[in-house]
């Protein structure tokens, strides 16, 4: 087992783009840390250079925020056995405290069950998301032109972080208003501001650089606030070097439906689990993590 450092987590974050999409949410968190983003996170691999597995998980306990809160541990496993020997390792996981594995391959997730079972862990699944992605901008529809001709676009600001929050389906409390803050003043962001410069429809980046917080007010829907910011935002990324995809749950219909008629696509035989392990002690938190 290897903790790595600067010089080998530019190393890692070539050879992940080698096993893209089911490296992307690892390769996201090493792309934002290379390039200096502030961030809370360990990279933990199986060996090196080698690996079959690399888990990112949070470097201090207790931090205020939505990634804290749920002590979340990102994973890429080449195959499922090298993914049950590095967790039984001693250390890597905490097996008595709340944590949230996330993008853990599906053709993987019998192992860590097991590993739960053997351990009397209470544990299930959280969610099992498509992992849509966008590999360059010819695959981009054209959308007809933008009716609203009060809006522009701008990019988020740090002011706007309790409307974000108060309208995120996993936020709502300081821990996730921390991360939202912090998703918008270090990451890039795009909104719809209307006549008055308030944001009326937006779209984030969270630290593992996937699309995500795409929200428009109720009374401001129907207009093509969304699919434009998905679209300008996909360009933009494309432009500056970014991977650009998002996790869609399964059930989700209408957000799979937005994200394919704009070019996105996923892996037919791929799914990327969130699987929660323990019971979560926290009180007043939302019962749902971020993707």
């Amino acid at each position: 087992m290897a903790v790595l450092e600067s010089e080998q987590l530019q190393i890692a974050e070539g050879i992940l783009r080698q096993f893209l999409p089911e490296s992307l949410k690892v390769y996201g968190c090493l792309f934002n840390i290379n390039r200096g983003k502030p961030h809370n996170i360990e990279v933990i691999a199986d060996s090196w250079p080698a690996f079959k597995v690399i888990l990112c998980r949070p470097k201090r306990q207790g931090v205020l925020d939505r990634e804290g809160d749920f002590n979340i541990h990102s994973i890429f496993s080449r195959d499922k056995e090298s993914l049950g020997k590095l967790l039984q390792r001693p250390g890597v996981i905490d097996w008595s405290r709340f944590s949230l594995l996330a993008g853990v391959d599906l053709k993987h997730l019998d192992v860590v069950k097991d590993l739960a079972l053997s351990r009397n862990v209470p544990a299930r699944t959280q969610t099992v998301v498509y992992v849509m992605t966008l590999e360059d901008s010819s695959q981009l529809r054209q959308l007809p032109e933008h009716s609203d001709a009060g809006c522009r676009l701008a990019r988020l600001s740090p002011s706007h972080a309790e409307l974000v929050n108060a309208n995120w389906s996993f936020g709502g409390d300081r821990n996730s208003y921390n991360s939202v803050l912090n998703y918008i003043s270090h990451n890039p962001s795009l909104c719809v501001l209307d006549e008055r410069g308030k944001p009326i429809s937006w779209i984030l980046m969270y630290q593992h650089c996937a699309l995500g917080l795409l929200y428009t007010l109720p009374d401001h829907r129907r207009q093509g606030h969304a699919k434009l910011l998905v679209t300008e935002m996909s360009r933009q990324l494309l432009e500056q070097g970014y991977p650009v995809y998002c996790f869609v749950e399964e059930e989700n219909q209408i957000s799979y439906q937005l994200f394919t008629s704009l070019g996105f696509r996923h892996k037919p035989d791929y799914r990327a689990v969130w699987f929660q392990l323990s019971l979560r002690q926290q009180a007043g938190s939302s019962g749902a993590p971020a993707l």
